[in-house]
């Protein structure tokens, strides 16, 4: 059961990252929540992907980190994914090892491969795929036990210009009851009236006027 988008949220306290003497996250501080899209921005090594890492636990930090939710979704900006399945049986083994409602997985299947018209492609092997398509495959794997929490990272990367306008209307409408953190170099795609933006600088977060 999806839970009530007043009691998802993610809370960030003074979370400090290193790499060697190297500073990727200095004393950040953040609060985000659902009923609008968060957006990250900020140059390359600002420290948006390192930020995503930790919110997911893939990196130690120093300070708290909050996540009050069921069920997380994440599309990192380069995912391996197994070149031997076909993409119907790899969303579907990542369903139900994530969502204990197989039937559920098994109806939303479908509903997310209409998602970019990718029905037509639902048997091919993963391994066969451009790196556009496989991006496609990346996104709808984050999506596909209907998490409360979605962690994007460059989600627009290798997709075509009508692709990123789908994914991003789709986006939109889905930030209405969850949450939605995304870190894009392209945050001129994301025009949209609940939009928060927050820039990135050398480790450290301040929100950002969307003009």
């Amino acid at each position: 059961m999806m839970q009530s988008s007043q009691l998802i949220s993610i809370t960030i306290s003074n979370v400090t990252k290193k790499y060697g003497k190297c500073y990727a996250l200095r004393s950040l501080s953040a609060n985000f929540v659902p009923g609008r899209l968060n957006l990250l921005i900020g140059e390359n090594g600002s420290g948006k992907t390192t930020l995503l890492k930790c919110i997911m636990g893939l990196v130690r930090y120093e300070g708290s980190i909050s996540v009050m939710a069921g069920k997380i979704g994440y599309a990192p900006e380069q995912y391996v994914m197994p070149s031997f399945m076909r993409v119907i049986d790899f969303l579907c083994s990542l369903g139900r090892v994530r969502e204990k409602d197989h039937q559920r997985i098994d109806e939303r299947i479908p509903e997310l491969l209409s998602i970019f018209d990718f029905k037509s492609l639902s048997k091919r092997m993963i391994g066969g795929l451009s790196n556009g398509m496989k991006q496609k495959v990346n996104l709808l794997q984050a999506l596909v036990h209907d998490p409360e929490i979605l962690i994007l990272d460059e989600p627009l990367h290798g997709l075509d210009l009508d692709s990123q306008r789908q994914f991003v209307e789709l986006l939109k409408k889905l930030a209405k009851q969850k949450l939605i953190i995304v870190s894009t170099h392209y945050p001129e795609r994301f025009r949209s009236k609940t939009l928060k933006t927050y820039l990135l600088t050398n480790g450290e977060i301040e929100p950002f006027t969307n003009a």
